[in-house]
């Protein structure tokens, strides 16, 4: 019956994907008591993940690094940010966190080869997707490998999409309700907010042309909108970071998606941010060659009768997805070679996962081990 159940849950969720992705397009470009800083200039932390101590995403920090009161019962919690090392939380407390910098692999800077305008990025992928009622929680952790060609030089023709193509995936779930606690791993590929969400994003990004100095190593900008920060950029010696909030201009912070409603699918989006980290240039200019990560959080209020009937629940359904993303290569082709390459049968790769990416939470690490070990048995 659990297989059933989280079989159906990822199928449902695959149909209705594209539809997501497509309401998401009008959208884009209670108290709180803890604050998150960043632990060497001092500066909020937006768009931390918060993780309660069973590994599900059950919060977010918002633009001002604050977050809502939690539950004692979910602690420790731990939170995870894109360029920062993940922090474990023991108690609650109303106090400040600091988080540590730490952008994984700050590859060297690029110098596009004569005649090769065409870049190979290759991509390590991490996704976390819950859904979960009062007495239901279906949780997804997802490994992905992929790759899309993108243009080396601001004014090159690359010829071919820059759509991401996956050349492996590795999805871990686990099924709980008053009775039942299971997990499995399904192989196969399923729908990504991810990827679309960055095909969507990937435009050249302009640095402000006037920054606040909060520090000595920091710049940093910020742009309200009409109910939050819109976007936030921040600047280091070596990393731009900007994080775009796709609800700052919606009234209360929150967008019901009209098209899902017409389809039993209706949702209040609460949350919906997009970080991307650069290498910083002297241009202030950076397109998706100087990209060194980036990472996606969204939650949602799912009202329903679809998402309903999948958790078999009477009260609305929760949604959070969180995504991370890591580029482990780079590769230069010519205009020509990067079409003859988009053409031909991808291959399946192995995984690669860069030393630098910080390790899993314990909870997440613990479902995976569980999971591979009950398939070992299973053969």
């Amino acid at each position: 019956a659990t297989t059933r159940n989280t079989n159906y849950i990822l199928t449902t969720m695959t149909r209705i994907h594209v539809l997501i992705i497509s309401a998401l397009l009008l959208c884009l470009p209670a108290v709180a008591q803890q604050k998150v800083i960043d632990a060497e200039d001092g500066i909020p932390v937006a768009a931390a993940s918060i993780f309660d101590a069973e590994g599900n995403v059950i919060g977010y920090t918002l633009a001002d690094g604050t977050f809502s009161e939690i539950s004692d019962a979910a602690y420790p919690i731990t939170l995870r940010c894109l360029g920062y090392e993940p922090l474990e939380i023991e108690l609650p407390k109303d106090t400040a966190w600091s988080m540590k910098p730490n952008y994984f692999g700050m590859q060297e800077l690029v110098v596009v080869p004569v005649e090769r305008s065409v870049m190979k990025q290759t991509f390590y992928i991490r996704e976390y997707f819950s859904l979960s009622s009062t007495t239901n929680t279906v949780t997804f952790f997802t490994e992905r490998m992929a790759y899309r060609f993108v243009p080396a030089t601001k004014d090159a023709e690359t010829g071919v999409s820059s759509k991401m193509h996956e050349v492996n995936t590795r999805s871990y779930s686990q099924y709980k309700d008053a009775e039942t606690d299971s997990v499995e791993i399904n192989d196969e590929s399923h729908f990504s907010i991810t990827f679309s969400l960055m095909d969507l994003s990937d435009k050249e990004v302009v640095a402000p042309k006037s920054f606040n100095t909060p520090s000595d190593s920091t710049k940093l900008f910020e742009q309200k909108g009409k109910s939050g920060f819109e976007l936030v950029a921040k600047q280091s010696e070596q990393v731009f970071t900007i994080t775009k909030d796709g609800l700052a201009d919606k009234k209360n912070h929150t967008y019901s998606p009209w098209p899902l409603k017409l389809l039993g699918m209706t949702m209040d989006i609460n949350q919906l941010y997009i970080t991307k980290a650069f290498r910083v240039n002297d241009e202030g200019s950076y397109i998706s060659k100087d990209l060194l990560q980036s990472s996606f959080v969204m939650e949602a209020d799912c009202r329903g009768k679809v998402f309903r009937k999948l958790l078999e629940s009477d009260k609305p359904v929760l949604m959070r997805i969180m995504a991370e993303m890591y580029i482990v290569d780079r590769e230069f082709f010519t205009k020509e070679e990067a079409i003859v390459g988009s053409k031909k049968e991808t291959q399946k790769a192995e995984f690669v996962i860069p030393s630098g990416v910080p390790p899993l939470n314990d909870a997440t690490q613990e479902l995976v081990n569980r999971a591979e070990a009950e398939r070992s048995q299973n053969k």
